[in-house]
């Protein structure tokens, strides 16, 4: 693993001109070359690295000796232990550790990890109820996997939860473990049972008691709490406050910040918030059932839509079919041009099952005016007018929740309004995509067009 890694490590934390400088374009141990530094905090920077030996990409992750202390080191040397053990297709893979000599006689510990090609989930925002469930599973599965081999995380928040995009899927990898500790591991005296960021604290935890699996729980709570309304529960300036928040004080209804909230996930929510760690879930396991309830009692409401059948004989090339195939992956507009929506219905069809509330389609033809474009797709989706408030308004609250494609046919000679209709979807609604068939483009920003 590391054997002897902090060596003669205060050599390497001293100043010395003679210290080679570890930054982009060092090779480390004639295998990994740092190409890119795409993270930096208190304990380490995160290089984009070329594995040179197997050949990939791959990132790496060593002591930041500007601001290296004897804790972070620590910690960091306790990450590389831990994570190296751990196999699990939500958790950041680690391949390797090492350490590198700076200077004389000293050694900085690195780690070698999975390059996940991803957004961090505190910079995600909007999702739909059932994205925020599928999330919350994927992070159970990773939560019970640790808590099974003996660990708490202890500072499981947005920040350390990366989110990888394929196509249509979201893909949970939980990272830094350097927080990490058995379960049942006493504390020293000199060390503080309080870790981890104080937004997501648990109690319990405030109040001097050892991390385990409900704390771990509440922070998934505070997560998912947010993931809902946008914001924590408890938030102020001053960090006593937040803390004695979490102590004391009841957080408010997620509901009142979303009223399409299910009634079953809000009481998910709140459970994983109690105070007493008693009342929360027993574990990851657990609230991962109760989110799989959740979703099951929503999805007897789904549709597949209104796709019809394509013709096993279809004239468009597999290769074109492929080419909007993967366009309608990368991109939530997709404007074919062309007069037909045979090539449109040929690739839609290849995502069939990938949509929760299905694939529609709105033929525009017979539209004359553009005004009827509005009044076309809410009647083929089947959103009814509601005289108290514009069909716009209603057709956006049916659609925000929604995970389905949307293939506007022949909409040429009404580009106009389906280009502003387009726009008002895309921006209210997350989780719709637009397969549009027009002899124009829409002029939108993120559209992709066929033939490019």
């Amino acid at each position: 693993m590391l054997p002897k890694l902090f060596s003669h490590l205060s050599q390497a934390l001293r100043k010395n001109e003679n210290s080679a400088p570890i930054g982009v374009g060092t090779l480390i141990d004639q295998r990994y070359r740092l190409d890119a530094e795409i993270g930096r905090g208190g304990m380490g920077i995160v290089y984009r690295t070329r594995d040179i030996q197997c050949d990939r990409d791959v990132a790496l992750k060593i002591v930041n000796l500007e601001t290296a202390n004897a804790l972070t080191l620590r910690q960091f040397s306790h990450e590389a232990q831990i994570t190296s053990k751990l196999d699990h297709p939500h958790i950041v893979a680690v391949y390797d550790t090492g350490a590198v000599q700076v200077g004389a006689g000293g050694q900085v510990p690195y780690i070698v990890m999975e390059l996940v090609e991803g957004t961090g989930l505190d910079e995600i925002s909007g999702l739909t109820i059932a994205r925020i469930i599928d999330l919350g599973i994927q992070i159970c599965d990773a939560l019970e996997y640790a808590h099974r081999h003996g660990l708490v995380h202890r500072d499981l928040k947005p920040g350390n939860l990366l989110i990888k995009k394929d196509g249509f899927q979201y893909c949970v990898k939980l990272m830094d473990f350097g927080l990490s500790r058995p379960r049942a591991e006493a504390y020293s005296q000199t060390e503080s049972s309080r870790a981890g960021s104080f937004f997501y604290l648990a109690p319990e935890v405030i109040l001097g008691q050892p991390a385990d699996v409900p704390s771990d729980l509440y922070a998934l709570g505070v997560i998912l709490y947010e993931l809902i309304t946008g914001r924590v529960p408890f938030s102020n300036f001053d960090e006593q406050t937040v803390l004695a928040q979490h102590v004391r004080e009841a957080a408010a209804l997620p509901s009142r910040s979303r009223s399409d909230l299910p009634p079953a996930l809000e009481r998910v929510v709140m459970r994983l918030l109690e105070k007493d760690p008693r009342d929360r879930f027993a574990s990851a396991a657990q609230v991962r059932l109760a989110l799989e309830q959740v979703n099951a009692k929503s999805g007897a409401a789904h549709t597949r839509g209104n796709l019809p059948a394509v013709p096993a004989d279809i004239s468009k090339p597999k290769n074109e079919i492929e080419q909007v195939r993967g366009m309608i992956a990368s991109s939530r507009l997709v404007t074919l041009l062309s007069e037909n929506d045979a090539l449109a219905l040929a690739a839609a069809s290849q995502y069939v099952d990938q949509f929760t509330d299905g694939i529609w389609r709105v033929d525009l033809q017979p539209v004359q005016d553009p005004s009827q474009v509005l009044k076309t797709v809410a009647h083929v989706l089947g959103v009814q007018a509601d005289p108290d408030r514009p069909l716009t308004i209603s057709l956006l609250q049916f659609l925000r929740e929604k995970d389905l494609l949307l293939i506007l046919s022949h909409c040429g000679h009404v580009v106009q309004a389906c280009a502003q209709l387009t726009e008002t979807i895309m921006s209210a609604c997350p989780e719709v995509r637009i397969l549009a068939v027009s002899q124009r483009v829409l002029n939108i920003d993120g559209e992709l067009h066929h033939p490019r």
